[in-house]
């Protein structure tokens, strides 16, 4: 058993290292969200994400997923190796159970020999440890992407983890049979653990993998996105990636599923002013995806600056699909995220007052006012222009500022009112056509990713301010 153990983990090790050196790299590029995303969207061929153009992988077809499954086979294939070589699994580890007494009295020392030879195996085993880190790997690039935790699963790692599920308790029974340490037991554990974790996705059982085509339809959407008038021809690119909600919409409240015309515009605009946002307090409201919430937030954090954003809307499913985003974009540090009801608010707290619940609870509580508020696309009936202007006047200090970029009231019943509504609420608005500004620069290529938007869309820039009312005119407040 020496001389074959020995050989066998000289094989071992010439089998498991080319699958170890692929494991190291994507150990080492999946570490974050937005890295999972860029190697998403590298391997399918997609080339435009700005600050992986290093990224040490290819096009290949089935993507990430693809890649991840064959890791996991070849992890799996050496497990299976080293399966073999446990005494009895051939003939079925039960049964070595049943007979133990049998093979004792007929060979007792030998199998004493045999079973201390192979006490420690489990937990010191490189095919076990080999193992362990890509089921590692696997459980944590799918807690941090649900989107390809999916794909991985669809991609034929169902099968192989199930296999293992059921081999892991034949060799428990080994190992609760042959008296070994409970190092080994534990190591057995920590596998189907980690198997059982990353084999759990609902309704998924028999699925396809999913094809090329369906696999880049599944990434964010990605923004190279630069001021509407660069300094330089060279100035900084801002990569953004954000995922829509895939639910279907089946409300009004779904809006905030896809991303709308006025965020683009609104977030080309910050880039383009980011001196309105230094040193601010910045409120963004009923921000769907949150794409200019997460602008802000990049902006701030490239500034250094100590203030956050805090990004809100009032649908559950879009809040935590900001979160996502957030996290997708590498700025949990500088952004949050709460619930805020533009019906909520009173509109009548000059020195600012706004209620809104954290993410995930219904518990509301007043918050401190902003010194900035954004918002795109809010409006979409009557009643939302009176109910936003009431949130903004709320929202801000006294001396505040929003910037509110809304199409007209073609496309956006209600909008008309905005301005006059700002106005019964002690609120100042001037507006502009957006294809008017900055020489209709605002208006990129990427408005063709937009929901509802088209050639002819008029979309209308407001800068709301709420100006500080001095003492003397405080009684009529």
């Amino acid at each position: 058993m020496d001389v074959k153990h020995n050989k066998a983990v000289s094989l071992s090790t010439r089998f498991v290292a080319p699958m170890l050196d692929k494991y190291s790299v994507l150990e080492k590029s999946l570490v974050t969200p937005r890295d999972i995303a860029c190697v998403r969207a590298r391997c399918l061929g997609v080339m435009s994400i700005s600050d992986w153009l290093d990224v040490p992988f290819v096009q290949v077809r089935g993507g990430l997923p693809a890649i991840l499954a064959a890791v996991l086979s070849e992890a799996f294939q050496a497990w299976e190796r080293f399966y073999q070589l446990i005494p009895g699994i051939r003939t079925g580890v039960p049964q070595l159970a049943n007979e133990e007494s049998t093979i004792c009295n007929e060979r007792g020392a030998k199998l004493e020999s045999v079973l201390q030879t192979t006490r420690l195996e489990f937990c010191q085993s490189i095919e076990v440890n080999a193992l362990q880190n890509v089921l590692n790997l696997l459980a944590r690039v799918s807690r941090l992407d649900s989107t390809l935790d999916e794909e991985i699963s669809r991609a034929g790692c169902q099968a192989i983890l199930s296999r293992l599920i059921k081999q892991i308790k034949t060799c428990t029974v080994f190992v609760e049979s042959s008296g070994s340490s409970e190092k080994d037991f534990d190591a057995l554990m920590d596998l189907q653990d980690t198997a059982c974790e990353i084999l759990y996705f609902p309704g998924i059982k028999g699925a396809m993998a999913f094809t090329d085509e369906e696999l880049l339809s599944r990434l964010p959407l990605i923004y190279n996105m630069r001021p509407a008038s660069p300094v330089t021809e060279n100035d900084d690119v801002t990569t953004i990636l954000i995922h829509q909600v895939t639910k279907r919409q089946t409300a009004q409240a779904d809006v905030g599923f896809l991303i709308w015309p006025s965020a683009i515009v609104l977030g080309r605009w910050l880039l383009s002013n980011r001196h309105v946002l230094r040193g601010k307090t910045i409120l963004e409201i009923g921000a769907g995806c949150g794409l200019v919430g997460i602008i802000a937030a990049t902006i701030v954090k490239d500034c250094n600056s100590p203030e956050k954003v805090v990004i809100t809307d009032v649908n559950n499913t879009v809040l935590e699909n900001i979160f996502r985003n957030i996290n997708l974009n590498d700025l949990s540090s500088v952004a949050s995220v709460a619930k805020l009801d533009f019906y909520r608010q009173t509109g009548d707290n000059y020195a600012g007052k706004w209620i809104a619940g954290e993410f995930n609870e219904e518990n509301e509580r007043q918050r401190t006012p902003v010194d900035i508020v954004l918002a795109a696309d809010i409006i979409c009936q009557p009643e939302d222009a009176a109910a936003a202007a009431k949130t903004i006047y709320d929202a801000l200090i006294p001396g505040g500022m929003a910037y509110v970029i809304c199409a007209n009231e073609k496309h956006r019943f209600g909008v008309g009112m905005f301005a006059s509504e700002c106005e019964k609420v002690n609120l100042t608005a001037t507006q502009a056509n957006v294809r008017e500004m900055y020489h209709g620069n605002l208006l990129t290529e990427s408005m063709d990713s937009a929901a509802g938007f088209v050639d002819d869309m008029t979309l209308t820039f407001f800068e709301v301010a709420k100006y500080k009312i001095q003492k003397d005119d405080m009684h009529q407040i």
